[in-house]
């Protein structure tokens, strides 16, 4: 019988146990004489049985028993299997290979491959995406600058740092942490004209100054092995390292996020299924203490981002009963404690809230999080903690085609984020907004970029003109927007990363201001706008309509739009495509939704609720009736100041136009790369043209230009340059609001961004 997938990941991942050891052996061979080299071990007459005298001789003489101890478990589990002893000579020959290049070890080797054998499920539950190298070096770079205010010469100056990864996973972002450090410390003793101490500085920051938590036990294994092979003729006598129980034991443990009831964690399981504190990996071994977070200069970390909605996977790689033990447990320590974080977006807010109880006043939050967060609603909280007690100081994004992400093996947009905690009195400044063209491919290119961002300025989208290029040589790597402190503190972070063009951005910028600027025009125009929610309903979301209807082909009392088939929906105008039966009761585990109360809410222009924005040709549709839709928005008008058609076939045009696109887009969510979602209080809060403000000429230029465009086909947005119907509605517009403006030069802007780019992954 083949082995099952889950029996595959497991013997890859024991497989790099045991090389992660051999590869130790051969390091520690080199300097120790009573440790056997590979070579002994594999022209011995039992390879195995040398192997097992070397590790045991580390073990009890020497220390690194994060790394031998779980490996000489296996080693003699698997010990009496067939053809043993001939994988583990395989595998010592290509530690062989791998320690006689010695560069390859200052690299996160093993975490990399580690990553590589990780199943998707375990990624899906435990929201385990790692840091890339190139990321985690620019990401640290900013995160601890020379100018940080400590002497980086002084060993013990750097022993008292504290740098702390709650979710630490295989230590990417440690391990750069440590780089980083090294290398202000060689350049400060370089300056002073001194001779850097780098093995001392090593091993103040592997036994002082790093430490890490997860609740991944091998993970942390190999934390510590990336942290000891830095440097590997530094021997280590402590590690601040920890695995954290995520489970029961027989109490709900929240792994990491346990602290938040205190500064200690409780008592918990230790890292080799013994009793007592969480386990600390140490040089003489794994004791089990209560563990106190210090006050931290640094928390750096790529948290979990699982969430509380679609299929909730809060704790998924647990069963569902004791899953759903976990959330309470969770909701009530949220609540208790006062945590300024909302569990909807998942757990990622919720770590970077304990992160922010840990960070002393002049410290750094770090963080490789979704790009959600700039405008999700459910990261609001976030937003204004960070917003309120720290400088942001840098927020770094990628438009890059294909590369929206920091972490391995995802496609998920993410940002990074860099934050200092204000002392008191002291006050924010204006924060940088890294918009990437093209992601670093290595770790030099990203100390280089980090450099050439601290010296740039940054323009601000308020300022009529100018660009602040971020380049290299003759490549460009992207653009700098700043935005002012006032705009962080009350949780608008978005306008500055939306677009990778700052032209453009600064378009939707002022736009979202009631003011027409065109770049290259030489002054801007004010416009009658206004927030939808001024003057429409937005009805209700998916989750009400499945709790009040079933959909159906049978013709009812409530007709609907069910689906965005973005092929098929290429004209303004629409009509409803199926029916929807009134529930007489509640879907399982759900409240039973009042089907005429929904239906009241019902509407006639709908705007998308989640867009690929590669693939669609509509932003807005037109139906002949009212419907309720479970992936449109539908928008009812009240038709008191104006007829409600007029006010739909106004905003139709509008929000397919260039000017309609470009705000909506300045204010959607980010998921996945061109997957966007428009949630319901964005769309609320959306400036739009004010059809209520125009003068009945301008409303039936307005119309007109509705009825003989409605059921022309539109391109899809990729296509937005050269769409002549999409020209005739721009046209339209600036005709009826008597404009003569040309929006020509923005439509070919916008067209550019990345975010539109179809198929296309760059290198």
């Amino acid at each position: 019988m083949p082995p099952t997938v889950e029996q595959l990941r497991i013997s890859r991942i024991a497989s790099l146990t045991l090389a992660n050891a051999l590869i130790f052996q051969q390091v520690i061979a080199d300097r120790d004489a009573n440790v056997g080299t590979l070579e002994d071990a594999i022209r011995s007459t039992n390879p195995i049985q040398a192997f097992d005298r070397s590790w045991s001789y580390i073990l009890d003489n020497i220390d690194y028993v994060p790394i031998f101890h779980l490996a000489r478990e296996v080693l003699r589990t698997l010990a009496g299997s067939p053809n043993f002893q001939q994988a583990i000579v395989a595998l010592a020959e290509s530690a062989q290979r791998i320690t006689a290049r010695r560069a390859a070890l200052r690299h996160d080797l093993m975490g990399r491959i580690y990553h590589r054998l990780l199943a998707d499920p375990t990624r899906k539950y435990f929201g385990a995406f790692y840091t890339t190298i190139p990321a985690a070096s620019l990401l640290l770079k900013l995160s601890l600058p020379v100018e940080a205010g400590i002497d980086w010469s002084d060993v013990e100056a750097i022993r008292r740092l504290r740098i702390a990864d709650l979710a630490c996973g295989t230590g990417t972002l440690l391990k750069a942490s440590v780089q980083t450090v090294a290398d202000n410390h060689v350049h400060a003793r370089a300056a002073l004209g001194l001779r850097p101490e780098v093995d001392a500085v090593h091993k103040a920051l592997v036994e002082s100054s790093i430490w890490g938590f997860d609740v991944l036990e091998f993970a942390i294994h190999l934390a510590g092995s990336a942290l000891a092979l830095h440097d590997p003729n530094v021997t280590f006598g402590d590690m601040n390292l920890r695995t954290m129980t995520l489970g029961f034991d027989p109490n709900p443990r929240l792994g990491s996020l346990d602290f938040l009831g205190g500064r200690e964690a409780e008592v918990q399981a230790d890292l080799f299924g013994g009793t007592g504190g969480p386990a600390q990996i140490t040089g003489a071994g794994t004791r089990t203490a209560e563990v106190t977070i210090p006050d931290l200069d640094l928390c750096v970390m790529n948290p979990p981002f699982t969430r509380s909605v679609g299929g909730n996977l809060l704790f998924g790689n647990l069963p569902r009963a004791e899953r759903n033990l976990l959330q309470t447990r969770l909701k009530r320590v949220v609540a208790d404690q006062g945590v300024a974080a909302n569990i909807t977006a998942g757990l990622a807010p919720v770590f970077a809230a304990l992160g922010n109880q840990r960070v002393k006043p002049g410290g750094r939050l770090s963080l490789v999080i979704p790009r959600a967060i700039l405008t999700g609603i459910a990261w609001d909280i976030t937003r204004r903690l960070i917003g309120n007690s720290y400088h942001l100081e840098y927020v770094i994004v990628s438009h890059q085609p294909g590369h929206w992400n920091f972490s391995e093996n995802t496609s998920l947009s993410e940002c990074m984020l860099v934050a200092r905690k204000l002392r008191p009195g002291e006050v924010a400044g204006p924060t940088k907004y890294i918009n990437l063209w093209l992601k670093p491919k290595n770790s030099i290119e990203a100390l280089l970029l980090a450099d050439a961002i601290k010296q740039l300025g940054g323009v601000l989208l308020s300022a009529a003109a100018g660009i602040e290029e971020l380049r290299m040589g003759d490549r460009k790597f992207g653009e700098i927007v700043l935005a002012q402190p006032d705009q962080i503190r009350i949780g608008e972070w978005g306008e500055q990363a939306a677009f990778a063009r700052t032209e453009v951005a600064r378009a939707a910028y002022h736009l979202r201001r009631g003011s027409l600027a065109i770049p290259a025009a030489r002054r801007a125009r004010p416009l009658a706008m206004v927030r939808l929610a001024a003057f429409a309903t937005v009805g209700p979301d998916r989750r009400d309509i499945h709790d009040g209807f079933t959909p159906t082909n049978a013709q009812t009392a409530y007709p609907a739009v069910w689906g965005h088939n973005a092929a098929l929906v290429r004209t303004l105008a629409q009509q409803p495509n199926r029916f929807l039966a009134a529930r007489a009761r509640a879907a399982a585990g759900r409240n039973l939704r009042d089907a005429n109360t929904l239906w009241s809410r019902s509407g006639r222009l709908l705007v998308a609720e989640r867009l690929r924005l590669n693939t669609i040709h509509t932003i807005a549709i037109r139906v002949n009736r009212y419907v309720l839709s479970n992936t449109w928005w539908p928008v009812r008008f009240d038709g008191e100041d104006i007829p409600a058609e007029q006010a739909e076939k106004i905003l139709a045009l509008w929000l397919n136009s260039t000017l309609g696109i470009l705000s909506i887009i300045a204010a959607r969510v980010d998921t996945e790369g061109a997957w966007v979602d428009i949630k319901k209080p964005i769309l609320e809060n959306l400036m739009v043209i004010d059809p209520r403000r125009l003068s009945a000429r301008t409303r039936e230029r307005l119309m007109r230009a509705y009825d003989e465009i409605s059921r022309e086909e539109l391109q899809p947005l990729t296509e937005l340059a050269v769409d002549p119907v999409r020209r005739q509605i721009d046209d339209a517009i600036m005709t009826a609001l008597d404009l003569e403006d040309d929006l020509t030069a923005l439509r070919e802007l916008l067209a550019a961004e990345p975010i539109f780019e179809r198929f296309r992954q760059e290198t």
